[in-house]
C-alpha cells in the first residue's frame, strides 16, 4: 500500500524527533566573586548529549576578548559528556561583568545555547602595612599590621603564617569579620633576615585568598 504524501510527510517529521540529538547542560549561568589578584576566572560548564545522534559543537563565541572558550573536541555521541571550559582574564576589571558564550551545533534548535559567565570583581581586604622592617641591632619589638575588610563583605582572618621560624606572627580579633590586627617580631636583630607572613581568609568562599605582608630585617 503506498504512503498518502501527507502520511509520508508525518512519518518523516516522526522519525527526525525519534533521532533527534540534544544537548543537556547542567548549569547555564555561573557566578563567581574574585579579589583582582587571582588574575583569572574558571567556568566549567558540563553538558551530556541527551538525544539520539550525534551533537557535534561548531563553534563557541565569546562576547568578549577578555574570554576564551575551548572545548576537548567538537563531536559527542548519544550519552556522552562534555564541559566547555570558559576562562575570564581579570586584568585592570573592577566591579560586576557578565560574559556570554554563544553555542553553535548541528543539533536541533537552531538558536545558539547561550551560556552566561557572571563575574564580580573586588578587593574587600586591606592591609596596612603589607611591610614592616627593623633595622640591624634595634630592639626586636613587635611590630603591627592592621587588616579590614570593608563593611559590605564580612571577610573572616582564619590564620596567619610565617616563612621563617625567627619571625613570628599572632593574629588578634577585633571585629570578627571586619577588623584583624596582626603582631609580627622577629626573634633579635643581629642579622638581615626576611619573611612573609601568610594571612589566610575565607573569601571568596569557592576559592579562599590568602595575602602576604612582607616583615624585613635591613
Amino acid at each position: 500500500m503506498r504512503l498518502r504524501p501527507f502520511h509520508f510527510v508525518v512519518c518523516q517529521f516522526l522519525l527526525a524527533v525519534v533521532g533527534r540529538a540534544e544537548l543537556k547542560w547542567d548549569k547555564l549561568v555561573q557566578e563567581f566573586q574574585r579579589a583582582p589578584a587571582e588574575g583569572a576566572v574558571e567556568a566549567h560548564f558540563t553538558f551530556r548529549n541527551a538525544g539520539q545522534a550525534p551533537v557535534t559543537i561548531k563553534s563557541l563565541r565569546p562576547s568578549c576578548g577578555c574570554t576564551t572558550a575551548r572545548l576537548e573536541k567538537k563531536t559527542y555521541a548519544p550519552g556522552e559528556q562534555g564541559e566547555v571550559l570558559a576562562r575570564f582574564s581579570i586584568g585592570g576589571r573592577r566591579g560586576m561583568h557578565r560574559v556570554i558564550v554563544n553555542v553553535i551545533t548541528d543539533d536541533m534548535p537552531k538558536e545558539p545555547v547561550v551560556l552566561d559567565l557572571r563575574v564580580y570583581i573586588h578587593d574587600p581586604v586591606t592591609i596596612a602595612p603589607a611591610l614592616v622592617y627593623w633595622r640591624t641591632g634595634e630592639p626586636p619589638a613587635a611590630k603591627t599590621v592592621q587588616v579590614n575588610a570593608e563593611a559590605a563583605q564580612p571577610v573572616h582572618v582564619k590564620s596567619v603564617t610565617s616563612s621563617n621560624p625567627r619571625v613570628t606572627a599572632a593574629l588578634q580579633i577585633v571585629k570578627p569579620g571586619a577588623q584583624y590586627i596582626v603582631s609580627v617580631a622577629p626573634a633579635d636583630t643581629t642579622q638581615k633576615e626576611s619573611a612573609e607572613i601568610s594571612v589566610q581568609t575565607d573569601f571568596p568562599s569557592d576559592s579562599p585568598q590568602a595575602y602576604t605582608i612582607h616583615a624585613r630585617i635591613k
